[in-house]
């Protein structure tokens, strides 16, 4: 199964889903392209239309070509990006973060989104009884540059909208505890999701900014009046700790938390409100099973550019379907779309960022800029790792980019990361 082409404007997920299996296309990965001509119309982590093609020197951007630029080429594509970023990621190529401390499963994960143009990786992690020795293992990773930080994803969420989180891991925030994981983290947890009901959240997001982290609502049974106060209580703190950035994110808008009715709109009114304000950033997954492809669309459309795709990925992105584990729950991969084992609770996703972008390119109802935007620039600037290496927010003559080359077909077809 490929991705799915969009049809029509109102197709629903069945529509478009991003294919699961080892059969996927991956790009030749580059640590420098010394000397070479790239040809194709390239794209700026913002969207905009830059050129026609790179000119790279000793692995160095010596000269950004002149938009429809034919001459020859060492390199020959359609569209020229910088390397995708995504914030929420709990592992693939058969590895997963929250269950393989071993160097060479986090490589491995690594490298399973790197082969397709992720060139920059939160590694998230679920709710655990004790994340230590997971983000010890994480933290090297993060010190070279291979990862641009940690996500965690719990314990600090509501029983009522665990999904595929442990139950026996929830629990209320404990100041002590997440102080501790933080100094761990030698300061590359960048996010971590938190329902605004739970016990003590205004004390962990005080904590987090303090420590320069982000508070990522989600997991949540909260009502809209709670969302709405936890969302502007944490402006008003990271305003007082004079936090740069935006304060706040939240995790895979619409999956684990209420739906929104009429009489009582719930939480994901007041997330698109804030995204919308510029006061928060919000996930999508893509991926055409987590959600509709259309309200993807509408979601990015409406929130101008304050809107993220995140894969949500575990061990089987880019693998086979079978059996796989998340945080110590057993993941039965079948028709494209993750599963706890005997439950039809989704856990986690398959697919991986240029999945996604593919995905909506090809349905053509967003603008291609639009789409290199929310896989680039929005989720950098959610973690706040613009600066992180893998991250080319512009192509700056002088300096080593990040950038992924991609066909016609808008699958990748060369990684260059620093």
């Amino acid at each position: 199964m490929t991705v799915g082409e969009r049809q029509g404007a109102d197709a629903g997920a069945g529509a478009g889903r991003v294919a699961v299996g080892a059969g996927k296309p991956t790009a030749a990965v580059e640590a420098v392209m010394p000397d070479a001509v790239v040809s194709g119309t390239v794209y700026d982590g913002y969207g905009r239309e830059a050129g026609g093609g790179l000119v790279l020197e000793g692995g160095v951007l010596a000269r950004v070509l002149p938009r429809g630029y034919s001459g020859e080429a060492d390199v020959s594509g359609a569209f020229i990006a910088p390397g995708l970023v995504d914030v929420h990621c709990h592992g693939g190529g058969g590895a997963s973060f929250p269950d393989d401390v071993d160097p060479r499963s986090i490589r491995k994960a690594i490298g399973a989104h790197r082969a397709s143009g992720t060139t920059a990786l939160l590694a998230s992690l679920v709710s655990m009884a004790d994340p230590l020795p997971a983000i010890r293992a994480l933290v090297p990773f993060c010190e070279s540059g291979e990862l641009a930080g940690i996500h965690m994803e719990g314990p600090y969420v509501s029983p009522h909208k665990a999904g595929a989180q442990n139950p026996a891991a929830i629990r209320g925030a404990d100041p002590e505890e997440l102080t501790s994981w933080l100094e761990e983290g030698k300061g590359f947890v960048k996010t971590m999701t938190i329902a605004p009901e739970a016990d003590h959240a205004m004390e962990a997001v005080r904590i987090l900014l303090a420590h320069g982290a982000k508070p990522s609502w989600g997991h949540t049974a909260a009502s809209g009046e709670t969302a709405a106060q936890a969302l502007e209580a944490t402006s008003l703190c990271a305003a007082e700790l004079g936090f740069e950035g935006v304060p706040q994110t939240v995790t895979h808008l619409f999956n684990a938390m209420p739906p929104i009715d009429h009489r009582e709109p719930g939480p994901v009114r007041e997330f698109l409100a804030a995204a919308r304000k510029g006061r928060a950033i919000v996930e999508t997954i893509g991926d055409g099973v987590h959600l509709a492809p259309a309200l993807v669309e509408d979601v990015h459309g409406w929130v101008r550019g304050n809107a993220a795709f995140v894969t949500d990925a575990m061990a089987a992105a880019g693998m086979p379907e079978g059996r796989y584990a998340l945080g110590g729950l057993d993941v039965d991969v079948r028709e494209g779309a993750a599963r706890l084992a005997g439950k039809e609770t989704i856990a986690g996703g398959c697919s991986r960022l240029s999945d996604q972008l593919a995905l909506f390119a090809r349905r053509g109802a967003l603008p291609f800029g639009q789409i290199v935007r929310a896989c680039v620039a929005a989720p950098a600037k959610a973690a706040s790792i613009e600066g992180a290496k893998g991250v080319t927010l512009d192509f700056e003559l002088g300096k080593r980019p990040n950038f992924v080359v991609f066909d016609r077909s808008f699958s990748p077809v060369r990684v260059v990361r620093e």
